[in-house]
């Protein structure tokens, strides 16, 4: 069983859920939606997204919580940032 989108821990991926084809899910800087874009996340991205730490404010709404989180486009890039826990759901991570 997965674990709860509020509890992830560095072992913890995400995917993209939420995202129509042809929008992305932006990689906010700080956790905020006026906060600058550190880069973006196409909905059938083949990246890696890992959980950095718990999605805040914990026990709110998956629309108004905030995820910190590494992307790895590719094995040499990462970009680092908060989500909305709204378009993420856990999942695996590679060779776990």
């Amino acid at each position: 069983m997965l674990a709860p989108i509020g509890s992830a821990t560095a072992a913890t991926c995400y995917h993209v859920v939420n995202v129509d084809f042809w929008d992305v899910l932006y990689i906010r800087s700080q956790p905020s939606h006026l906060s600058r874009a550190a880069g973006a996340i196409a909905p059938d991205h083949n990246g890696i997204i890992v959980a950095t730490g718990s999605c805040r404010p914990t026990g709110a709404d998956r629309k108004r919580q905030w995820c910190p989180v590494t992307y790895h486009p590719l094995p040499s890039v990462r970009l680092d940032g908060y989500v909305k826990a709204y378009f993420v759901e856990t999942t695996a991570c590679p060779g776990s």
